[in-house]
C-alpha cells in the first residue's frame, strides 16, 4: 500500500514539473478574438485583420493616414512618406522632423520598412474594391497586418476613434473626434444660414499654371462642396479625379472667388500662385480678380483643402467658409487656427508661425 502511494505521489510531482516546463498557452477569448498577444478586428473596409494587442510602431502607407497618425500618436509613427521640407518642419515637433522617409508610389522602400519592424500598416482613403485589393496585396507582400481607415471627411470622427482604439490612444482620439464632430455640426448651421441667392461661384486651381482643378463632387473638391460653394468645374470626371482646363474655360466660368493651391511638388506656394494669377493680364476681367477675391489656400505642414485630402480639411472648412462667405463667418480665424494646431499638431503657434502659415 505504501509503495502504491509513493508511486502516485511521484506521478503527481512529475505531472506538475511537466506543466511548469511546457510552453505557456495563450488564453483566447472566442467572443472577441483576443489572446495574450493579438486581437482580431474588423477595419473600416469590413476586413478582418489580426493585429498585435499592443502597438508601439506603425507604418503609414499613405499621406492621409500618416497625418492622422502624427496627430493622434506621433511617438508611434515609424516615419514619413517623403522628406519634409523646411516649411513643413516648421510646424512639426523637432523630435519628429527627421524620421525616416520611406518613399511614395513606385519608390517605396519596402525592404527598409520590413527591417524597421512596424507591427502594423495603416492606410486611409476612399473605401472601394480597389483599396481592399491593394491592402490585401500589401499585407501579403510585407507579412505585416494592414488596416484600412475611411478617409472621407465626414468619417473623420469615426476614423480617429477607430485608430485610437487599436493604438491604445483613446483619450487623444476622443479629443480629435469631438473636434471633427463639432466642426461638422457648426458647418451644417453655417451653410444653412447662407441664402441661395447669396451662394458664390468658386474656381479651385492647382499646379504651376493653376489650370488643374477638382470637379464638383470629387474627393479633392469636398471642402468646396461642403461649405456650400458653387464649384464652376461642374464637369464629368471620376470621383477621385482632378482634371486640366484651359484659360479660356476659366474666363468663360468667370468665378466670383478663386482659391489656388500652388504646386507642392515644386515648392510653388499658394501665394506665389495668387501673384501669378492676378498679374496675368489674361485674367484681368475675371470677377474674382477685379474684386480682390483670389486666395492662396494654407497648406503647412499639409494642405487645408487637398493634396492630400486629409484631416487638415477640418480647419480648411472654417477657412474656406470665411473667405467665400465672410458676412456669415462669425468667428475669428486666428483663434480657430491656434486651437486647431494646439490639438492636432501639439504646438502653440507663435505670431511668426501664424504669419508664415497664412503667407507661404
Amino acid at each position: 500500500m505504501k509503495e502504491h502511494l509513493w508511486l502516485v505521489a511521484i506521478l503527481i510531482i512529475a505531472m506538475a514539473l511537466f506543466a511548469a516546463c511546457a510552453p505557456a498557452q495563450e488564453a483566447e477569448n472566442p467572443n472577441n478574438g483576443v489572446n495574450a498577444e493579438t486581437v482580431t478586428i474588423t477595419d473600416m473596409a469590413g476586413r478582418e485583420v489580426t493585429i498585435p494587442a499592443t502597438i508601439e510602431k506603425a507604418y503609414s502607407h499613405g499621406q492621409v493616414s500618416t497625418i492622422m497618425l502624427y496627430q493622434l500618436a506621433p511617438d508611434k509613427l515609424l516615419g514619413w512618406n517623403y522628406e519634409l521640407n523646411d516649411l513643413e518642419k516648421a510646424f512639426i515637433l523637432e523630435e519628429y522632423q527627421n524620421l525616416t522617409a520611406y518613399g511614395m508610389g513606385d519608390a517605396v522602400n519596402y525592404e527598409a520598412i520590413i527591417a524597421d519592424g512596424p507591427q502594423i500598416v495603416i492606410n486611409a482613403g476612399t473605401i472601394d474594391d480597389g483599396a481592399i485589393a491593394d491592402a490585401d496585396a500589401l499585407q501579403e507582400q510585407l507579412g505585416i497586418p494592414v488596416v484600412l481607415l475611411n478617409g472621407d471627411l465626414d468619417q473623420s470622427a469615426a476614423a480617429f476613434r477607430f485608430l485610437g482604439e487599436i493604438l491604445g490612444e483613446e483619450e487623444q482620439a476622443e479629443a480629435l473626434a469631438t473636434y471633427a464632430e463639432d466642426t461638422l455640426a457648426w458647418l451644417e448651421t453655417a451653410v444653412a444660414s447662407v441664402p441661395e441667392d447669396a451662394k458664390v461661384t468658386v474656381y479651385y486651381g492647382n499646379g504651376e499654371t493653376s489650370l488643374n482643378t477638382a470637379p464638383a463632387g470629387s474627393s479633392h473638391a469636398q471642402v468646396l462642396d461642403m461649405v456650400g460653394a458653387i464649384n464652376v468645374a461642374n464637369l464629368e470626371a471620376g470621383s477621385g479625379s482632378r482634371i486640366d482646363v484651359s484659360k479660356e474655360q476659366v474666363l468663360e466660368w468667370n468665378p466670383e472667388v478663386v482659391i489656388l493651391n500652388g504646386e507642392p511638388k515644386e515648392d510653388f506656394t499658394a501665394n506665389a500662385a495668387v501673384e501669378a494669377f492676378i498679374s496675368d493680364p489674361d485674367y484681368a476681367t475675371v470677377s474674382a480678380v477685379q474684386n480682390n477675391q483670389v486666395y492662396g489656400s494654407p497648406k503647412t505642414p499639409f494642405s487645408w483643402i487637398d493634396r492630400p485630402p486629409g484631416p487638415n480639411r477640418l480647419i480648411g472648412l472654417r477657412w474656406a467658409f470665411s473667405v467665400i462667405y465672410p458676412d456669415y463667418a462669425d468667428y475669428d480665424m486666428d483663434t480657430v487656427t491656434r486651437e486647431f494646431y494646439q490639438l492636432f499638431y501639439h504646438m502653440d503657434l507663435t505670431d511668426e508661425q501664424m504669419e508664415l502659415l497664412m503667407t507661404a
